[in-house]
């Protein structure tokens, strides 16, 4: 990491003096990685990997062409704007091409820790070691994967836009297997600021999932009240935000199109159950993210109020034929909890299913949102308010659009990690009611 925010203007500056075409737009990143994993109950590798990039698109009219290098010499960058130039002479017109965007307000980001930023290979090595202690003394096999991350970029354009962020990170997760390969737990986190981060409880949730699991009972699937942990939450939240688009609603290609009726309107209906409320917001502090989405500058937003549809998602080309402002995509989201623990909230159910995770999610029908995966590493049966040992893992088939719907009760907001995506996300364990557990899974 050795650019600062002058060395990113004084590049920017020299690439746009190259340009004669009627606009450019430039995106500048440079990223370190600091990755360690285990397996076996030891280091398995570790090192450092540094990336730049430098994306550039340039258009003459309503045609373009993109390109992108990884080196910042003037003989690299001037073949590259030479070449891209070329590309977007021959290209065909884009009808729905826009020029550069315009420089807009944009907040301050928070996302970036010194402390995070000056993490070394040790400390890193310091922070994980006593998780892996923890595993072999309980007996358990484990495998860890921890990447701190640290990135700098600026995106700039012909119209006066330039914007510089840093942002930081920390993600951990490991998987925990009993040692005669019946039982299987997993846990995470993800962080800002290193100084918040704790593997010792991340690492103790695992192991005792793990040694918990062993010997699972038979339990008949179909639908049923479920406990469903933060990684499945934040799972199937991040579906449902990718598919908030304006345009596929007005276009009836949404799933939100079947949950109004033909002379109702979408925002302002209470479509979802009056426990959903789902916002975003770059300057969250236990969860923060990037100020701009391709230029367009990011606000706090809420999408979703009480089950009450507020926002959908809106591209520029979509915002400028139908006269609405742009409104972009989320870099984080938030779902607020009730503060319940798990405990209480497993206490609140007489018959039901607490799920860990949920693994290999696909989608099934578009129509509804209707997606399929797994249970995994942690599935067992709630029966009078309490745990009632481990079960089989499931198949479930279920819409994003109808657990929504269907929230009893939520616990304490996590920064957790899932199996879709990393972004940043600050959500709580729900209890869903009518949760389609369609078919039994026979993996361990």
């Amino acid at each position: 990491m050795g650019l600062s925010k002058q060395d990113f203007e004084s590049l920017g500056e020299k690439i746009l003096n190259l340009v004669e075409a009627d606009g450019a737009q430039l995106w500048l990143h440079e990223t370190e990685d600091l990755q360690l994993r285990s397996a076996n109950n030891d280091i398995t590798s570790n090192g450092v990997v540094d990336r730049f990039k430098i994306g550039i698109t340039v258009n003459y009219g309503k045609q373009s062409a993109s390109i992108e290098i990884n080196q910042s010499n003037d003989e690299a960058i001037r073949e590259a704007v030479k070449k891209v130039q070329q590309m977007a002479k021959l290209a065909p017109e884009d009808p729905e091409h826009l020029p550069p965007v315009e420089p807009g307000d944009y907040l301050t980001p928070i996302n970036f820790s010194e402390a995070t930023a000056g993490m070394n290979p040790e400390d890193a090595l310091k922070q994980i070691r006593p998780v892996i202690e923890q595993g072999r003394s309980a007996g358990v096999d484990s495998a860890g994967y921890l990447e701190r991350s640290i990135s700098s970029s600026a995106q700039i354009n012909t119209n006066g836009v330039f914007i510089h962020e840093q942002s930081t990170g920390v993600k951990f997760s490991i998987t925990a297997r009993a040692a005669e390969g019946r039982g299987s737990g997993w846990a995470s986190t993800q962080v800002t600021d290193v100084s918040e981060l704790d593997l010792a409880a991340v690492g103790d949730s695992a192991i005792q999932k793990a040694l918990a699991s062993r010997n699972a009972k038979a339990r008949k699937a179909g639908r049923t009240t479920v406990v469903l942990e933060a990684p499945g939450v934040r799972d199937l939240l991040s579906i449902l935000s990718w598919n908030l688009g304006q345009r596929n609603y007005d276009e009836d290609r949404s799933f939100l199109n079947g949950l109004v009726g033909e002379d109702q309107e979408l925002i302002g209906n209470q479509i979802f159950g009056e426990n959903a409320t789902l916002y975003s917001d770059p300057l969250y502090e236990p969860a923060p993210c990037g100020v701009h989405y391709y230029g367009i500058p990011r606000k706090k937003t809420m999408w979703i109020e009480d089950g009450v549809m507020k926002n959908l998602m809106v591209q520029r080309f979509w915002a400028q034929k139908n006269g609405i402002d742009p409104l972009p995509w989320p870099g984080n989201l938030i779902m607020p909890g009730e503060g319940k623990s798990t405990d209480e909230l497993i206490a609140s159910v007489e018959d039901g299913v607490l799920i860990t995770r949920l693994w290999y999610l696909r989608q099934v029908q578009p129509q509804t949102l209707l997606y399929t995966g797994l249970t995994r590493d942690g599935t067992f049966a709630i029966k009078d308010g309490k745990i009632d040992g481990p079960v089989n893992n499931f198949r479930f088939n279920e819409s994003p659009a109808n657990v929504l719907k269907n929230i009893v009760a939520s616990g304490k907001q996590e920064r957790v990690l899932g199996s879709e995506g990393d972004s940043p996300m600050h959500v709580p364990p729900l209890v869903v009611k009518d949760f389609n557990l369609s078919s039994v899974s026979e993996a361990s």
